[in-house]
């Protein structure tokens, strides 16, 4: 591993020159760490204490023509990773691309999108360990201005696991049609208007009985001959604007797919996702609205763990925050039974007023509120005992369900002050967490948050940065209390040392300090990062797709380049 860093830092200066029309780049990435045992966070002890991950993507390109491929390291994976089975190594992504104005066609490896994922979204996002690229082949034509016509076909990659004697595959087919790009009057006028549809169809072979115990001496089985090889799933999607005033749609549904996560019921799924926005100068306001039922879409079956062999993406559209404490509570999509809206206001005061200041103060208003949905049992599934093999429950398409998930209401005030060198945001939000059904653990988390972020620009190249925060409740592990006190100095160095501090934990051996020290340097396109510290144990989840993170303590490495 350290050969190959020292190779790409040589290489790096050589390949970013162009050879005639030809031209070689890529990047590279290794995140490594020494573990230490600590039982009371709950580091448990590991094989290797030295683990790392690693990557190195090369491309070219010549005129029309790319290729790629990307080799990857996980022979000894950081715990994280290796909990939800990535291990292995060797290039599990390589590509060839044509691309000119009419036609673009990829061989390979590839991710691509249909609308707003709802029935494929086949992406990388590697701080989660989700690689679900399709390996095959993938067709863009755009016959007309404002005309796309998308075609794949892959088998879906599963983290190590060969491709060679997989019996599943993906295939799709999208059209969008932009009128603004179609008739160009249209877009001077200022409107937007953007309509599409796709449909997916994944193969799975069948070829035996399922069988379920029931009871002591009761068995349901469903025959191969009964199982669907072919399931398909379909959209319809339309997007509207005039000016300031925006509406996105999208319906989805998918035919009935028995599967281990829906308990193998053959009910038909749906999702529906709704989106308006209105934005003036001062103030702008967005509200959606989104439904899935029995919407979970995979090439296998019998998997259920995490996002491994996913086809489609149920997107969260809850309100992002990256603060430290409220971070073990994101609410992860539920592609199965969820129903919710979301509503935030920005308003700035304006500048130059009392309240204003000289730079204007901006507000931030939210609220997001998620259930599962309303499912009443069919009659076949309460005399069977079991959902199995029935088509399990109905469900009426508004209905909230008895059970809340999750609900956020927030306020934040952000303000630069007249020198400009100072900024202070201020938030506030009352935290409902549903930790039986989106966790696994026993109850409801009901927390008040209060975070400041103050920020001096000493220099125009020095900055402190004064991050506090404190979470109170007396549910799951207590409140807890959190600072971080950052220096950096344009461009190239960046310090920090944090800690979160578990002051209310109910168990007293278990009020603990997580504290974490980091330093990192920039030069060009490459960041060296080291830190030293205590993680704890709890979930990691970007745009509503989670993964479990394991307690750990110890010294990690970070190397990122680009060439």
């Amino acid at each position: 591993m350290l050969a190959s860093t020292l190779f790409l830092f040589g290489f790096q200066a050589i390949a970013q020159h162009q050879f005639g029309n030809s031209r070689v780049s890529g990047d590279f990435g290794f995140n490594g760490m020494y573990y230490i045992p600590d039982s009371i966070i709950g580091a448990e002890p590991v094989d290797s204490k030295v683990r790392g991950n690693a990557f190195l993507n090369i491309l070219y390109s010549n005129g029309d023509f790319s290729a790629g491929m990307r080799y990857e390291f996980y022979m000894f994976p950081l715990i994280d990773f290796e909990k939800i089975g990535y291990q292995g190594q060797g290039i599990k992504y390589f590509f060839a691309d044509y691309t000119n104005k009419f036609i673009s066609v990829t061989a390979g490896n590839f991710y691509e999108q249909f609308g707003n994922g709802l029935t494929l979204r086949a992406y990388e996002d590697r701080q989660l360990g989700i690689d679900n690229s399709l390996l095959g082949a993938r067709v863009k034509v755009t016959p007309y201005k404002g005309i796309t016509l998308k075609g794949v076909w892959g088998i879906e990659r599963n983290n190590f696991e060969s491709y060679i004697g997989r019996a599943d595959y993906v295939r799709g087919a999208d059209l969008e049609l932009s009128f603004g790009e179609m008739f160009p009057v249209i877009q001077e006028k200022g409107f937007i208007a953007r309509v599409g549809a796709n449909i997916v169809s994944k193969f799975e072979k069948s070829d035996e009985d399922i069988y379920f115990g029931i009871g002591d001496d009761t068995t349901a089985v469903i025959q191969d001959s009964k199982i669907p090889q072919n399931v398909a799933a379909w959209a319809a999607r339309a997007t509207f604007g005039y000016e300031g005033f925006r509406l996105d749609g999208e319906y989805a549904r998918k035919m009935n797919d028995p599967n281990i996560s829906n308990k193998f019921i053959y009910k038909p799924g749906e999702a529906l996702f709704l989106s308006a926005t209105y934005a003036m100068k001062g103030f702008g306001i967005a509200a959606s609205f989104i439904r899935a039922d029995n919407m979970e879409f995979r090439s296998h079956r019998w998997e259920n763990s995490n996002s491994e062999l996913l086809i489609n993406c149920i997107p969260a559209i809850n309100r992002q925050y990256s603060y430290q404490l409220i971070g073990d509570y994101s609410y992860a999509s539920q592609p199965n039974s969820q129903i919710g809206a979301q509503l935030q206001i920005n308003y700035q005061i304006p500048k130059k007023t009392k309240l204003g200041g000289k730079y204007g103060t901006d507000l931030t208003f939210n609220y997001s509120r998620f259930h599962n949905t309303d499912q009443q049992p069919v009659q076949e599934a309460i005399v069977n005992g079991t959902p199995i093999g029935t088509m399990g429950y109905t469900s009426k398409f508004f209905k909230f369900g008895p059970d809340l998930l999750y609900q956020d209401i927030g306020l934040e005030i952000s303000h630069r002050f007249n020198n400009k060198k100072w900024k202070w945001i201020l938030a506030y939000n009352y935290i409902t967490y549903n930790l039986e059904i989106l966790q696994g653990h026993a109850g409801m988390m009901r927390g008040h948050l209060v975070a400041s972020d103050l920020s001096y620009k000493i220099t125009p190249k020095h900055a402190l940065r004064l991050e506090l925060q404190h979470l109170y409740t007396k549910d799951d592990c207590g409140s807890s209390i959190y600072g971080m006190l950052e220096y950096s100095f344009s461009p190239s160095w960046f310090v920090s040392i944090g800690d979160d501090w578990n002051y209310g934990n109910p168990l007293a051996d278990h009020k603990t300090h997580y504290y974490n020290i980091s330093c990192a340097y920039v030069w060009n396109t490459t960041r060296i990062a080291v830190n030293f510290g205590k993680t704890k144990e709890g979930i990691l989840c970007v745009g509503g797709v989670c993964r479990a993170v394991p307690a750990s303590f110890g010294a990690g490495l970070s190397v990122t380049t680009s060439f």
